[in-house]
């Protein structure tokens, strides 16, 4: 009977375990379609870009799939060239997601990069770690664009839920980037883990350890290693942070924890009325003026 309880105990741990990483997934034409059906981009105007799609060989050995976008227009070239932005999606959906903020950057002058996360959309299959190995990818995905633009291009980088954490914990290995935007970002995956098993599951706090073990062995990470709190911290790049002020997901004050633990170059957008990463279509013209004034103060 022990040997039983205990069988079926490691399954359900390693079942808990598959909800990081190995999220569910839809089809990526599923997801795009959703997109559009809820009006977070207009389709037609998506179509009217000019796109090149191409793939990066990460680090790790699976391919990263990539868009640039730029609008119909041709722009100038010597300004095309000078302002990048680079959009990570959030857990369990792909590029699709960051069309919406692609129509916002390319309304302010950006050539855009949306790309997948590994084990997302058209990427290869590598388990999800949260933002820990994806940080890797977001530096290959820069390297690219310094490869292709050259040197003198500004690069600035902009994500969303996970793809937040990304973005903030890509600062502790890459200084390149000009400054970051991190909407509805988790400050550290414990804390956020600790909140979600009494929030949702109402499961006892004790079994995080014992989950960052197996995830540990599975995956190649600990819990306590994805923490964007502290490369905020340590990072001198400007940082937007930006936050719905009814997120019950990923708690508010997580923003504003990283807010106050930075200690210069910073600023904070917090949106009322908007759930976990619904702040963009929640208000989008105070959305865009926040950041624009954002841009103007730290893109030199």
């Amino acid at each position: 009977m022990i040997k039983l309880i205990s069988v079926l105990l490691f399954e359900w741990l390693f079942c808990l375990s598959n909800l990081l990483i190995k999220p569910r997934m839809i089809t990526y034409d599923k997801g795009f379609k959703r997109e559009v059906k809820c009006n977070k981009f207009d389709s037609k105007t998506y179509h009217e870009w000019m796109k090149e799609t191409f793939r990066l060989k990460s680090d790790f050995g699976y391919v990263i799939s990539c868009e640039l976008i730029e609008p119909p227009e041709k722009m100038d070239s010597k300004n095309s060239v000078k302002k990048i932005a680079i959009l990570c999606h959030g857990l369990g959906c792909a590029k699709y997601e960051s069309i919406k903020y692609a129509e916002l950057f390319i309304k302010l002058g950006f050539t855009v990069l949306i790309y997948d996360h590994r084990n997302h959309g058209l990427s290869g299959k590598a388990y999800t770690t949260m933002g820990y190995y994806e940080k890797y990818d977001l530096k290959k995905v820069t390297d690219w664009c310094i490869d292709h633009f050259g040197k003198e291009c500004k690069i600035i980088t902009h994500g969303e839920s996970m793809g937040a954490a990304t973005v903030l914990m890509h600062l502790e290995i890459d200084e390149r980037v000009k400054l970051a935007i991190a909407d509805c970002s988790y400050s550290d995956l414990n804390l956020l883990l600790r909140h979600q098993l009494k929030q949702y599951y109402h499961l006892p706090c004790f079994l995080i350890p014992i989950e960052s073990c197996i995830t540990y062995i599975r995956a190649g990470f600990w819990f306590n290693k994805v923490s964007p709190i502290k490369a905020v911290y340590r990072s001198k790049t400007p940082v937007l942070f930006i936050h719905g002020k009814r997120d019950s997901f990923v708690p508010t004050d997580m923003s504003r924890q990283m807010y106050a633990c930075k200690k210069k170059n910073k600023a904070i957008y917090l949106v009322a009325k908007a759930r976990h990463a619904e702040s963009y279509c929640t208000n989008r013209e105070e959305y865009k003026k926040v950041v624009e004034q954002f841009l103007e103060k730290y893109l030199k």
